[in-house]
């Protein structure tokens, strides 16, 4: 009877996050954002605020001379990124997205980051220019680096987890 009670209950919950994640619509509204960086960033007492399509979580240190982390959501994509780098740290919408603000290693960090962006060239026929071809973080979640397309070298910014790219000037 318990073991009954236990799977219906955990498909009951199943159910009922399946219908929440197929509410929640791109843009992100408020009320969505703050819901999902509260499930999957465990931001509670954190400041919030609002600017246009970016919403930004800043934590609150209990020392008052340490520098809190300020975390912003591009509404548009639900990537929630590092306001200071601009590199992505998980996706509201995308539930399989992992979450990177708990990778402490930042050669672990470089590693994954490459993984996921590696197979997003591989789909668009774009191979990286050299090994350490992600020049660092462009703002709203987005990353940026020299890649090769049909022989050509260009430089890109691209989601890593909507698989959303462009090429742009290169910032530098």
């Amino acid at each position: 009877m318990v073991k009954k009670f236990i799977v219906v209950c955990s498909l009951i919950m199943f159910l009922v996050g399946c219908a929440n994640t197929e509410s929640i619509k791109l843009p992100l509204e408020e009320k969505d954002v703050s819901q999902l960086m509260a499930e999957k960033m465990d931001i509670a007492g954190w400041n919030f605020s609002r600017k246009d399509d970016t919403y930004s979580f800043r934590s609150v240190p209990s020392d008052p001379n340490a520098e809190g982390v300020t975390l912003d959501v591009n509404a548009k994509t639900g990537t929630v990124y590092e306001r200071t780098s601009g590199l992505p740290q998980t996706n509201l919408v995308r539930k399989d997205a992992p979450n990177f603000l708990q990778v402490t290693n930042g050669e672990i960090f470089k590693s994954e980051i490459n993984k996921m962006a590696k197979q997003v060239l591989d789909k668009n026929g774009l191979t990286p220019d050299n090994d350490n071809w992600i020049s660092g973080g462009y703002g709203e979640g987005f990353i940026y680096g020299d890649v090769k397309k049909d022989g050509k070298k260009i430089t890109i910014k691209l989601d890593i987890f909507t698989e959303e790219w462009e090429e742009i000037d290169n910032p530098f």
